[in-house]
């Protein structure tokens, strides 16, 4: 069951999908447990200074989730002790649910909210409220609002992912065929495609892959140039997401 999103009059969610439909999302199978905790625990004690999850909750969490990219052992490596800044995914979660009032912060502390208590258990509807939140817009801070606006037509982008990524593609050509690649503004060296090319980088393939909809090529090596690195569309996509046309618009065949 699809219904409309708040991101397009185009674009169409199921919240409606299982746990085990849903074990290829970091955002849904680990937002759950990150929920479960804080029922679990009565909560989650927060740092005085910054208002960030306690070290217990985020040492706990760099085990329990093992985020793709972000395993325990490339996280200690670069920090002996974790803090929540050190774990990004783990950062989002925290500023998603709170946004989304899911989570609420009293007297120190983590607690569910209503809405929270309300959607423990239904991993179809996390999915879809992280997917309204993350993709609401761009990210990026280094644009200006107005400019991230004029960049950022969702229904285009994810109806690309739908009909040309069902095999591997590089970030490069999906940045060409997503972005007006020359009217993007550039600040340094690399010209207007490296830039683009990071934007759809950052506010778009990032956030998918979380959401477990897009998979990175095991041909990705962090030596690799970044327009070059692979990525394709999960059978999860079109489960999850459904893309209209504008009326008046039909679908055509690339030959």
């Amino acid at each position: 069951m699809f219904r409309p999103s708040t991101l397009s009059p185009f674009v169409y969610l199921s919240p409606a999908l299982h746990q085990d439909e849903l074990a290829a999302s970091p955002l849904a199978t680990n937002g759950m447990k990150l929920l479960r905790y804080v029922e679990q625990n009565g909560g989650i004690p927060l740092t005085q200074s910054l208002g960030a999850f306690h070290r217990k909750c985020v040492e706990w969490a760099a085990h329990e989730f093992q985020w793709p990219g972000y395993e325990p052992e490339i996280l200690y490596s670069v920090n002996k002790v974790l803090n929540e800044p050190d774990f990004p995914p783990l950062s989002i979660l925290h500023w998603a649910l709170q946004d989304l009032r899911i989570i609420r912060h009293y007297k120190g502390r983590a607690l569910l909210t209503k809405r929270g208590r309300s959607i423990l258990g239904n991993h179809g509807e996390l999915q879809a409220v992280f997917a309204e939140w993350m993709l609401a817009a761009p990210l990026q801070e280094s644009l200006s609002p107005e400019a991230a606006a004029l960049f950022w037509d969702l229904r285009h982008m994810l109806g690309i992912v739908s009909t040309r990524l069902g095999d591997w593609v590089t970030l490069g050509d999906y940045t060409e065929w997503a972005l007006p690649v020359e009217l993007f503004p550039a600040r340094g060296p690399l010209g207007p495609r490296h830039e683009a090319g990071w934007f759809i980088a950052h506010n778009l393939v990032r956030p998918l892959t979380w959401l477990g909809v897009l998979e990175n090529s095991p041909k990705n090596v962090p030596a690799m140039s970044m327009m070059d690195r692979q990525f394709r569309k999960t059978v999860l996509f079109d489960k999850f997401f459904r893309i209209g046309l504008p009326i008046g618009i039909e679908a055509v065949s690339l030959h």
